[in-house]
């Protein structure tokens, strides 16, 4: 047995070690996540956040515990891996989160914005959550106007700046004012952006990477070239929007700008998406910083919203994990660090350093809801701070929870627009999904690093 990556502090300050108790049965916690390597078996524990490589027989051996726990298998108590059989693993989980929150320290400062240049956009995606929304643009005034905000909120600390819309690029020019007033005022910033891609060109990339300090761009794919360009319906396009899509995701790479392509899929485009992942992974398979994730297409949004059934959701998450696998195999799956701090905050919408600012101005907690998550406003120092407390509020643990193994990572808040009334099985998918890529990517920079 061997630690591949080590506890949270703070989650090791809390809990301490666990003391095995003679003649008590054990078992493996509910919340573990185990991937199977040639070399053995990875154990991630969610709510400690330590990393094992077991041996195939070690695993073996947690198959049938009994009491006393196997002598090669003790070191996993103290670790809390190994419970009592009778133990409550949703309440260890709960109990951990409310210390952890008394040890959050209150920020003043605000350092992440989601910035809305525009809410007009160049596609016209039969599922974009924001059908309906009416059309505005961020004026160079009300961009002036944000950097000094930022400038004033920041606590002295670097910021990030990620780019939303509509479609962001309809309005660089606020872009370039915001970054050019930051850097003039000696502001540090990163960036990054949630875009279709469709107006990058060889001018902008460049000012993309030196002047707005672009980090990382998440392009959405809707399928291959007939399918792509159907589905985006671009307005008054230029030869085929997918060919030149694919154009601008190779000039962002070779600007050393990472892309991420995210897959929106449903029961129409979901076979046709696994031939452009063979197409993409011929074309940028091999580039460093280039990944691929699927995701579900939103519940009742767009121009037809409508929600899923149990059955739906259920066939969902089984596809959306083959595809996932799919992309893995392909070498292109796109994955995120394990975290080293214990979740407190669901998202963006209830961590108070975060803040969205709309093109007039205003400050929200979601970018998914323009109007009724105001809280604020950049020409006022007044917070209402009863839609930040509703914000923070969060949905009960459901039935389905106890025996979720990412039940420790997860937090729902109440009036997020993303979830559905109860737990969907796509969601826990998707989380398990991502946990265990991340569980690769750890275990590949341990091995990088001579540890086997």
């Amino acid at each position: 047995m061997r630690q591949v990556v080590p506890p949270i502090p703070i989650v090791q300050k809390i809990l301490g070690l666990q003391k095995l108790t003679e003649g008590v049965p054990y078992r493996l916690t509910t919340h573990c996540i185990r991937v199977e390597q040639p070399e053995g078996v990875l154990l991630y524990h969610t709510l400690t956040g330590e990393l094992l490589l077991l041996s195939r027989e070690e695993a073996a051996l947690l198959e049938e515990l009994l009491s006393p726990v196997p002598p090669a298998l003790e070191a996993m108590g103290p670790k809390w891996f190994l419970r009592p059989v009778e133990a409550d693993d949703m309440a260890l989980a709960d109990q951990v989160r409310q210390i952890a929150e008394r040890f959050k320290k209150k920020e003043p400062a605000l350092t992440k914005y989601t910035i809305f240049t525009t809410t007009a956009c160049n596609a016209r995606c039969f599922y974009c959550f924001e059908a309906g929304w009416e059309s505005s643009t961020m004026t160079e005034q009300t961009a002036r106007d944000t950097a000094a905000y930022i400038a004033a909120h920041r606590g002295g600390k670097s910021v990030h700046l990620e780019w939303f819309g509509g479609e962001p690029l309809v309005n660089a020019k606020a872009i370039d004012v915001i970054t050019d007033s930051l850097r003039r005022q000696g502001v540090a910033f990163r960036s990054t952006m949630t875009t279709n891609g469709y107006l990058f060109d060889e001018a902008l990339v460049r000012r993309v990477k030196d002047a707005w300090n672009m980090e990382l761009v998440q392009i959405t794919l809707d399928g291959t070239e007939a399918v792509y360009n159907a589905r985006k319906a671009y307005v008054n396009p230029t030869g085929s929007p997918y060919q030149r899509v694919l154009e601008n995701i190779g000039l962002l790479l070779d600007a050393g700008v990472r892309v991420k392509v995210r897959l929106n899929m449903d029961m129409d485009n979901e076979r046709d998406l696994y031939t452009l992942i063979d197409q993409l992974a011929e074309r940028f398979g091999k580039r460093p910083g280039f990944g691929v994730y699927t995701m579900v297409l939103q519940e009742n949004a767009g121009i037809d919203p409508h929600g899923y059934t149990e059955e739906e959701r259920r066939i969902y998450a089984e596809k959306s994990k083959a595809m996932l696998a799919y992309t893995e195999m392909k070498g292109m799956a796109a994955w995120t660090p394990l975290k080293r701090k214990f979740a407190v905050n669901a998202c963006s919408a209830d961590n108070d350093i975060a803040t969205t600012v709309t093109p007039e101005g205003r400050l929200g907690r979601c970018e998914s809801c323009r109007n009724d998550a105001i809280w604020g406003s950049i020409y006022s120092e007044e917070r209402d701070e009863g839609v930040l407390c509703q914000w923070r509020e969060r949905k009960p643990p459901e039935a389905a929870c106890r025996a979720c193994v990412v039940y420790p990572q997860c937090i729902r808040l109440k009036k997020c627009p993303g979830w559905p009334e109860h737990c969907s099985p796509i969601e826990r998918s998707r989380q398990e999904g991502k946990f265990q890529r991340a569980v690769l990517g750890a275990y590949e920079d341990w091995k990088t690093a001579g540890q086997v």
